[in-house]
């Protein structure tokens, strides 16, 4: 039963008044063979077959329509959230409150009664008449980045034959959640990055070449590699011929994320700059796809499994994009935090040609130690900077990454 039944504390006294009456008026109509009595006997006794019938059936009838659909939104934008009662019971629920919380990501202005730093308490007067079905549209405003989601959904009611109140409480878990995407902070000097390494984009003025796609040959220099001598086409040409192939460049991101921070006692611990931090990756990942330029992203929150971090897989265009605000949106406020070296540790296997590195975040001692073993060149490798006007990516330098942020 998707419904938990709690009656309140004078339920079973009243049952129990009832009871009572019913034996005192059978001994009186007995004894006395008093045939009010026996009119008060039967009153008495339809009041609590009726009574019982109402506590069994109160609440099994009653459905809550949970689709299964995520609603994502940015900060600033509205929606609404919508709840579908329907009441199947002969009996009609009168003068209820039908009460339920929602995550901090979400705000409602309307039936909020409490509100705390990590849920908002919302009740809302309902009644539900037998045999009829009920929608709550409650308008709401995705307030900051993170998951809202409806738990704790309560519906108290006034018991219709004592003086009580019935509590349902809703067992199951409401499908349908809300995801507010970080918002966009802009870093300045973002061109800086499309510096030209080896990869599969085509260009004409690369200094890279895909061996793999040649174009054509042209006569032989003096200066050009002796391997790259087509032999085919200078005999046939009567003089030396060069392969000429396709030139390329690579402009492939990847973000890596630290979120944490070294306190003076060597823990990690979150930094107090979290939003921020994801803010600035939204921003880049949002420059890159509107580029068309392929990205990855490494954040170093512990999920469990063989990857104990989290990371979105290279991809480009609008569906990694919107794959990466919801990533980013879902990143807890207080998830565990991997040792960003350590992760730095376990990415030089993935890196097998040379990449653009964005760092975003503190980069602790040891960190370029750790990039120096993917045999990778210091210009390509850059650092986004939390200065007072905003942040700024600049080329990561050795002598500036201790404590840097």
């Amino acid at each position: 039963m998707k419904w938990q039944k709690e009656f309140g504390a004078q339920h079973l006294k009243n049952f129990d008044y009832i009871l009572g009456a019913i034996i005192i008026f059978f001994l009186i109509g007995i004894i006395f063979n008093n045939q009010i009595a026996f009119i008060g006997l039967g009153v008495f006794a339809a009041y609590l077959i009726i009574h019982k019938l109402y506590d069994k059936e109160i609440g099994t009838k009653l459905e809550l329509s949970t689709p299964q659909t995520t609603v994502k939104l940015f900060p600033g934008e509205g929606a609404k959230l919508t709840l579908n009662l329907q009441n199947r019971s002969v009996f009609p629920i009168i003068n209820g409150e039908f009460q339920f919380q929602t995550g901090p990501a979400i705000k409602a202005y309307e039936h909020v009664e409490d509100t705390e730093d990590n849920w908002n308490q919302i009740k809302i007067p309902l009644s539900i008449f037998r045999k009829r079905k009920t929608i709550i549209e409650l308008p709401v405003l995705a307030e900051q980045r993170g998951v809202s989601k409806v738990y704790n959904i309560t519906f108290i009611i006034p018991h219709l034959f004592d003086f009580d109140q019935l509590t349902l409480k809703y067992n199951s878990n409401y499908q349908t959640e809300f995801v507010v995407f970080p918002k966009l902070l802009r870093v300045q000097n973002v061109e800086t990055v499309f510096h030209m390494i080896p990869g599969e984009g085509r260009s004409n003025i690369s200094p890279f070449e895909d061996v793999q796609s040649q174009l054509g040959t042209r006569d032989y220099s003096y200066s050009d590699p002796f391997h790259r001598i087509n032999w085919n086409a200078s005999v046939k040409s009567q003089s030396l011929q060069t392969n000429v192939y396709e030139k390329v460049v690579d402009m492939a991101y990847v973000f890596i994320i630290n979120l944490g921070t070294t306190s003076d006692l060597n823990m990690v611990r979150f930094n107090n700059n979290l939003e921020n931090l994801l803010s600035y990756t939204a921003y880049l990942c949002e420059h890159a796809s509107r580029k068309g330029v392929p990205y990855e992203i490494f954040i170093n929150s512990r999920k469990p499994g063989k990857v104990p971090y989290v990371h979105l897989h290279e991809g480009e265009g609008k569906n990694q994009y919107a794959r990466a605000l919801e990533m980013l949106a879902r990143i807890h406020k207080q998830s565990m935090i991997m040792p960003i070296n350590k992760m730095l540790h376990r990415l030089g296997k993935y890196f097998y040609k040379p990449k653009t590195i964005i760092f975003i975040g503190e980069i602790p001692q040891g960190a370029m130690q750790t990039m120096d073993s993917w045999k990778m060149v210091q210009k390509s490798v850059f650092h986004v900077k939390q200065e007072e006007d905003g942040a700024i990516i600049k080329p990561l330098e050795k002598d500036g990454i201790t404590n840097a942020k």
